[in-house]
């Protein structure tokens, strides 16, 4: 065996033994969420608070209140973010508010952020008017089940949980138009992307979840400094996690029961899909923290080298390996995905094209995130990290 084939070889069998390892994590994710909220309980009166920062969104807006409207609790309060909107954002929320005095209040913010994550402001400032010790954060292009308060609260019934992430699966859910295959697309992608962060967290190594599907408990917020302490990254969600962890004093856990699966309306074309995606990559891989650049890089990285040398293997078979490692690696997140979320099956019947499909878009977006391509958030340029 010739020095290259044992290198080939050998990486592609890590990679695969590393997401063995992912997969165990989210079955243990999954374990200790059934223990977490085995037990009904009613949420405490005056304890939960949900955040909701929006920017420019009349026209989805209405659609998260009628959600939050029809809670099978009402035992939170709602505090909406107008951060410099333009349109009917302020008097859409000032509508909902006068229907519910005392219980939903409006956060205006009219100056523009210093440089920055501006959502990163928003959330602080949403913070700062909560009152609960609870805070549930969500966007306000998202769709919520019924019983979204009442799961993402449960787990804090043990007192170490910090944060708790829910999964995001993009939809047309309560739109006025039909799925297409960019939405089944990206309904994929967040359900696979799903598998890493459960798996991760059950391994008790977090590093990432969803910022319009998570729950922290104010202490710990605290105790990572706030939103308004957290280090510069252009994903502040992941960077909350990071901090918390790096306390040492809480846990981090995922559940993905169906009353947490939150469903954002999708990306429209290829290019906001693509500046998203750079987005998160950046996040990743220029992590303040050394756990969530590794833990990102080495996977990401490696599907990328291995779609780089697949072009090669004609010259070479060996050269083909590090490909079928990734695809092995990639279809266990998809199958898991599918059998643990059951998102449907438009799921089953696409995860073999949309596998193929993400090992080429992840290594693209790889690309374009380490030539540093500008990242931008609801038209507005972010530093680069």
């Amino acid at each position: 065996m010739t020095v290259v084939l044992w290198i080939v070889l050998m990486s592609a069998i890590a990679i695969v033994l590393l997401h063995t390892a992912v997969v165990l994590g989210a079955l243990r994710s999954f374990l200790i969420e059934r223990h977490l909220v085995a037990v009904e309980a009613e949420i405490e009166p005056g304890r939960t608070s949900v955040i909701v920062p929006a920017r420019n969104e009349e026209v989805l807006l209405p659609r998260l209140i009628h959600c939050l409207e029809r809670q099978n609790t009402n035992r939170f309060e709602i505090v909406l973010v107008n951060d410099r909107s333009d349109d009917r954002t302020p008097e859409i929320m000032h509508e909902f508010a006068d229907r519910y005095p005392g219980r939903v209040r409006v956060v205006t913010l009219v100056e523009d952020p210093p440089p920055g994550n501006p959502k990163q402001r928003a959330l602080a400032e949403g913070v700062k008017a909560a009152t609960g010790d609870l805070l549930l954060l969500t966007d306000a292009d998202c769709w919520l089940p019924v019983d979204w308060v009442r799961t993402m609260s449960r787990p804090f019934r043990s007192h170490d949980v910090g944060i708790v992430f829910g999964p995001v699966i993009p939809g047309v859910k309560g739109l006025d138009r039909r799925a297409g295959f960019l939405d089944w697309y990206q309904g994929f992608d967040q359900v696979f992307r799903y598998q890493y962060t459960a798996g991760a967290a059950g391994l008790g190594s977090p590093s990432g979840g969803y910022g319009n599907n998570l729950a922290v408990r104010r202490a710990a917020l605290e105790d990572a400094g706030g939103f308004e302490g957290l280090r510069y990254s252009q994903t502040e969600d992941a960077q909350l996690i990071s901090q918390v962890r790096e306390t040492g004093r809480w846990s981090i856990r995922s559940v993905r029961s169906r009353g947490a699966r939150v469903v954002p309306a999708p990306e429209t074309n290829l290019r906001a899909l693509l500046r998203q995606s750079i987005r998160w990559s950046t996040g990743g891989l220029f992590a303040p923290d050394v756990n969530t650049r590794l833990s990102y890089g080495v996977v990401i990285l490696y599907l990328t080298i291995s779609m780089i040398l697949l072009p090669f293997a004609a010259l070479d078979s060996a050269l083909a390996i590090p490909a079928a490692g990734s695809f092995v690696s990639m279809m266990m997140l998809g199958v898991l995905a599918g059998a643990m979320s059951r998102p449907g099956t438009w799921y089953w019947a696409t995860v073999l094209p949309n596998t193929l499909i993400s090992m080429v878009t992840y290594s693209l977006v790889t690309l374009l995130t380490l030539v540093r391509v500008p990242v931008s958030w609801k038209g507005q340029r972010l530093p680069s990290p």
